[in-house]
């Protein structure tokens, strides 16, 4: 994020650091700085993503761990991790936190066939044209998958369209090159989704 015209502006506050004539930070930081950025009537032409009316067709139960789960993201702004067993419906709790965000989202996952299951997961669940993003198919929708080897160049092109921003298997985020992803994206909604955090996560710090 760069700011312009800020010779007037008197304090401009961490995390944004003077570069190359600019005050700038890394996109991850918008959700902090926002609310400085309303007060001082500063334009923002960050934010493109799109509000969605989404309807959930999906009509299976969340079981009450689910719920909790689910609820303490709500409750932490949508902004975390979901630590889960494998099998225990981590995805489909995602999905209802794409239907109370109900906005446009972007979902990283690490292998090609976590992008084929995601790609059927949302399109049976909101009945919608869902967009795949790597490197034999580029086609970005308001909900897209895209695998974290891929989603460095799409965040690039297209990361402010997204409101909403969730990683699956989020314990592969601190490798470097997966992790400028998270770094890029002005998402002020993140959910992590993962059966087993690492020591590393320590180092995901505020992406999440």
């Amino acid at each position: 994020m760069v700011l312009q015209h800020s010779d007037t502006i008197e304090h401009v506050p961490a995390p944004f650091q003077f570069v190359k004539s600019r005050w700038r930070c890394e996109a991850y930081h918008y959700h902090a700085v926002l609310p400085w950025i309303r007060e001082q009537g500063i334009r923002n032409t960050i934010p493109r993503w799109q509000r969605l009316t989404l309807k959930l067709f999906d009509t299976r139960e969340l079981h009450a761990y689910q719920t909790q789960a689910l609820n303490a993201w709500k409750q932490a702004k949508g902004r975390g991790s979901v630590v889960l067993p494998t099998g225990a419906g981590k995805t489909l709790m995602a999905t209802h936190a794409i239907h109370h965000i109900n906005a446009s989202a972007i979902v990283l996952v690490p292998t090609m066939s976590l992008v084929y299951q995601w790609y059927a997961l949302l399109t049976n669940a909101f009945q919608t044209e869902i967009g795949v993003y790597y490197s034999g198919e580029k086609r970005i929708l308001p909900l897209t998958v895209t695998t974290y080897h891929s989603a460095g160049d799409l965040i690039a092109e297209s990361g402010n369209t997204f409101k909403l921003l969730i990683c699956d298997e989020v314990h592969h985020l601190p490798a470097k090159t997966w992790g400028e992803a998270a770094l890029m994206a002005p998402a002020p909604f993140r959910l992590g989704l993962t059966a087993t955090y690492p020591e590393e996560h320590e180092q995901i710090g505020e992406r999440w």
